[in-house]
């Protein structure tokens, strides 16, 4: 089911005109948005999932990624072993942690030689994508999920636009007024100190 885009496309400009966040911002916080609820509903435990969201057809396609690795920077589950994936860190003599690598996950690692029939001329770091059958009908925990992703991504978007814009002004005295806005009902109400 694809996305009202004219809806999308002016929720997106109110966006961008009275908070500005723009809205490549906001295309990044629906594609994380849908990948969490993509997950939460039928992805499995250690699954990445991304999203690519066409703004010109107001279609999703979603997609797993693994990560191409090799006995250098993984390490595999002995046979018979019940090792979990995280585990107490080991103290040295000296008192520092030893480095241990990540055990090796299906979810989310391919193998070296398994990238290679997939993708000539893979090397370890790069990402593989295959494709998730795409979804539209999220249940309700993972559509608040979705909305609650989306909140903290514009409101990390509009911290990072009163930080840069007052970053290179450390140190000075700045006056101003402060105002809180908030909605109540259909209606906004307006406060603040002069």
């Amino acid at each position: 089911m694809p996305f009202d885009l004219k809806t999308l496309s002016t929720v997106l400009a109110e966006f961008e005109n009275e908070r500005g966040v723009s809205k490549e911002k906001m295309y990044d916080a629906i594609e994380q948005a849908l990948a969490t609820a993509y997950k939460k509903e039928y992805g499995k435990r250690d699954q990445v999932v991304r999203v690519r969201f066409d703004m010109n057809t107001g279609t999703a396609e979603f997609e797993q990624v693994k990560t191409v690795v090799d006995d250098t920077n993984v390490r595999f589950k002995e046979e018979g072993s019940d090792e979990e994936e995280y585990e107490e860190p080991t103290i040295n003599a000296d008192g520092t942690e030893e480095e241990k690598l990540p055990l090796f996950n299906t979810e989310k690692h391919i193998l070296l030689e398994d990238a290679h029939k997939m993708k000539r001329g893979a090397v370890v770091g790069d990402e593989i994508a295959f494709p998730l059958e795409a979804r539209d009908d999220f249940g309700r925990i993972a559509a608040q999920t979705a909305k609650q992703v989306i909140f903290q991504k514009v409101r990390d978007a509009e911290r990072d636009i009163v930080y840069n814009e007052y970053v290179h002004r450390k140190g000075e005295v700045i006056t101003g007024i402060a105002r809180r806005i908030e909605r109540v009902g259909d209606h906004l109400i307006h406060r603040g100190a002069g």
